[in-house]
């Protein structure tokens, strides 16, 4: 059934496939072997104040200014700067109707604005005060709106994971634990690396290597250490092959 939005909205381009594809790539990475199902993969469309912004700087008779784009979530009262990079490769339209790309049989929440303008415009201010310590008089904010963003998610055991429903570039991976390897799985993969010669000639270089160099580092510090022993030894086998 068709969900209704009558404001500004990036489209959706990311089918739920790709999606999956993506989230799990970026488990792999951090050496998780979560299988994700499709019945596990839903799409929020969540409000975003955005606007522009100019900041007026004199200092020391140096004049410069500051003009970007800033977004703060309608939900949480959250600056998220991520979502202006959304604007580089898509540009929110009017859609009123919005459903799962080829209908497919994907949860799609709505949510809900819960920051007013006034608030949001509020919370903007501050967060630019602060971050370019500056006084609220040498900032000006124009063009407020808001614009839904669609986002893949998918719920794990420990955490949740979200990408853009554009190009899957705006994610919060960095929350993706990495996980230690075990031992068994550091023997398999040495294993499955000598399958290739040219493994296994590294293999088998950094292998005699070590033992020369353990062999090396064992004679220093016997003439490091044990000079006289040494000089014993050596003056016994002397007197050895004298009296031989």
């Amino acid at each position: 059934m068709p969900i209704t939005v009558t404001e500004k909205r990036f489209p959706i381009k990311l089918e739920p496939r790709q999606a999956l594809d993506i989230f799990q790539a970026a488990l792999k990475k951090k050496g998780h072997k979560y299988e994700i199902k499709k019945e596990n993969l839903y799409l929020t469309i969540t409000p975003y104040w955005v606007c522009f912004y100019d900041i007026l700087i004199n200092k020391n008779e140096k004049f410069n200014r500051i003009s970007n784009q800033i977004a703060l979530n309608s939900i949480n009262n959250q600056i998220n700067e991520k979502v202006i990079d959304i604007f580089k490769i898509s540009k929110p339209i009017i859609k009123e109707n919005l459903e799962a790309p080829k209908t497919e049989q994907i949860q799609i929440n709505l949510k809900k604005k819960i920051v007013t303008k006034e608030e949001a415009e509020e919370t903007i201010m501050k967060y630019l005060v602060y971050k370019h310590n500056v006084l609220k008089d040498q900032i000006s904010l124009s063009g407020i709106e808001q614009i839904y963003v669609p986002n893949w998610k998918v719920k794990l055991d420990k955490f949740k994971l979200k990408i853009d429903a554009i190009t899957g570039d705006v994610n919060n991976f960095e929350i993706i634990p990495k996980k230690e390897k075990t031992k068994i799985e550091l023997i398999k993969e040495v294993f499955s690396e000598v399958k290739e010669d040219k493994k296994l000639g590294s293999y088998l270089k950094d292998f005699f290597m070590g033992i020369i160099d353990g062999i090396l580092f064992i004679f220093k510090e016997i003439i490091k250490n044990y000079k006289i022993i040494l000089w014993i030894i050596l003056i016994a086998i002397l007197i050895y092959l004298i009296f031989l």
